[in-house]
Formats: structure tokens, sequence, C-alpha cells
């Protein structure tokens, strides 16, 4: 009953707050963009600005770096993004992320529409994340970081922000996420720098077998006190068993065999992996639901090699279609190294 009564009061927390994202818009990474919906799904390096309690879901180190042209090649706008995340097993996973954005030249107009002539913008954030077991499938997380703002015409501006998230996990197949995006606020020099957002979310596995896996995953986010868009997301799996079950599933069994002595190894029960070669491909949908929005579509893939047992190389791409602009494109490299750390 505690359990119960702790989890309750923490989910109620989190929805209770109201906050302002830390980091910057749009968000880096290329699954969660690929499959739009993404808070009840992290468990791997996207986690740190995504929903910081998925990182106690990792089993090894990752390392990633991102390149996006936002918008379009021609638009001038582009993306930078690294991270990295370390898992110690039962004391939880730490994480570090680096984000800018380089906005380019942009005309600058009077409200008559006077040419004042051209300035630039560049945005940066770098925070850092913690996410760990509170109580076997269930996770929280927090991140602290700063988000800074630079117009050529005025000084820099920066503030900082507080994240918190929940993740519960239900038979290894399913999940539930909430994430409040910075408590208490970004605002520097009486300037707000980005909007406020709560996100709610679940995700599913339905086919776990060795050479296929498929999951859907559904959010929903809210902005200044109203339901603001609705996400819909897919990811399968080829030549592999779903990530998102194998990893639930390794945690589960660990915590479980903790409560007891002698008791075989824990991955047993998993779809056991045949092929060095990983594909993935997701898919996504993005409504408004405050204003009459045309739907945004996004997808995109995954192609990971194991290079040996405690190495893995991935290349990524993901794409959103937005209704009015140019779509906007994301490329991923990244590193999975080390031993699961739940290895002895």
């Amino acid at each position: 009953m505690s359990r119960i009564v702790l989890i309750i009061s923490i989910i109620t927390m989190l929805y209770s707050v109201q906050s302002y994202s830390s980091t910057l818009e749009p968000k880096d990474g290329v699954r969660p963009m690929g499959m739009s919906a993404f808070s009840a799904v992290a468990d791997d390096i996207n986690a740190i600005s995504w929903n910081p309690a998925g990182l106690a879901l990792m089993l090894n180190q990752e390392a990633t770096a991102i390149y996006a042209p936002l918008y379009g090649f021609d638009s001038g706008m582009k993306q930078s993004h690294l991270a990295y995340a370390y898992p110690t097993g039962k004391w939880g996973t730490i994480g570090l992320d680096y984000s800018s954005i380089n906005y380019g030249d942009m005309d600058w107009r009077d409200q008559s529409g006077k040419d004042l002539g051209s300035f630039s913008r560049k945005d940066y954030s770098i925070y850092a994340s913690y996410g760990i077991n509170l109580i076997d499938s269930f996770s929280i997380g927090t991140s602290i970081g700063i988000t800074s703002v630079k117009m050529s015409m005025e000084d820099s501006v920066t503030g900082l922000g507080f994240d918190i998230g929940a993740l519960y996990t239900i038979a290894s197949r399913a999940s539930i996420g909430l994430f409040a995006e910075n408590l208490g606020g970004v605002n520097a020099d009486n300037k707000e720098i980005a909007g406020q957002r709560v996100k709610l979310g679940g995700a599913v596995s339905v086919i776990n077998k060795p050479n296929m896996g498929l999951t859907f995953a559904l959010d929903i986010d809210e902005q200044q006190r109203k339901f603001d868009t609705l996400y819909l997301g897919a990811e399968w799996s080829a030549f592999s068993p779903s990530a998102f079950f194998a990893k639930r599933k390794i945690q589960e069994r660990f915590f479980s065999l903790q409560k007891y002595e002698g008791v075989a190894d824990y991955t047993e029960g998993l779809p056991e992996k045949t092929s060095k070669i990983s594909l993935l491909i997701r898919g996504g949908i993005k409504k408004r639901i405050v204003i009459d929005e045309p739907l945004r579509y996004s997808g995109g893939f995954c192609i990971k090699y194991a290079i040996s047992p405690k190495m893995s190389v991935r290349f990524e791409h993901a794409f959103e279609l937005h209704p009015y602009l140019d779509t906007t494109q994301r490329f991923a490299i990244g590193l999975e190294m080390g031993k699961m750390v739940y290895e002895k």
C-alpha cells in the first residue's frame, strides 16, 4: 500500500506543476522525432531530454552526435547535439547533453514593415540528468541545466531550468510515462525563454520475437493548463527483438532475482537475437488539439551493427513534414559500449 501511495503522490506532483522547458525547441533526438510519441518509450540516451526517468532502463554506455538542418537545407537554420550517458546499475544512470541552434541571418523589420537590416540568433543548452529505479518497475529522473539565447542586436539572456519525470513499467510489455519540463520556469531578464509543458504518455510492445518487434506509443501534452497536442507513434524492428521489451524484461528479471539466491540467468525468457545487424523503422503523427492545424507526419530508420559483444554502432535518420514549412531532417551516429550493467 505504501508503494502505491508513493507512486500516486509523485505523479500528482508532476502533473500539478506549472513548468517551462529547459531544452531548446525543437527538441533534439532522432528516435523521438521519428516516433513522435516518446515519453513512455524513453529507455536510451534520448531519455536525457525526453524523460530522464527512462535513463534507469539503460543497459550500456551510450554516446551520440546529431546534425539537423531545420525546415529544409536552404533555411540556414541548423541544430547540433552531443550527448553521453553512463549507467551504473543499482545506483542509476547519469547523462550529459549539449545542444545548439544557429538560426543564421534573418530580416529585421518594424511594425510598418520597414527594413531595419538583418540580425542573427544562436541558442544553446547544456544540462546534466540522472535517472534511477525507485522501486522495482518504477523509476524517476531529473535534469538541471541552462539555456541561453544570443541575438546580435541584444545581450544574451540565460536561464536555469529543472526537469523531472516518472516511468512505470507493467509486465515488461507496457510503460506509462509522465514528464514535467522545468519546475519554476526558465526566465531571464523578465523574458520567458521557452513555453510550459507537461507530457503524459503510454507505450506497449505488441510483437516480441527473436527477429521482429513492434511497439506503439501515445503522448498528450499540456501547455498553459490546456491539452495542446496529441502524438501517436510506432517502432518496428527487424533482425532483432524489440529493444523496448528486452530492456524492461532484463530489468524485471534482475530485480526479481535480487530477492533470491542461486536463481538462474536474469536474461532467461528473452527472445534471442540471431543477427549482428538490426533495422528499425519508425513512424509518427502529431495533431494540435487547441487550434485547427493540419496533421504533422514523421518517420525514420536506424541501422545498428554489433562490432563486438561490447560495442555497437548505429546510424539514424528522421524527418518531420511541416504543414507550412520545408521538411526538417535529422542525422545521427551513435555508439553503445561496455558490458551490460547487470553483468558480473
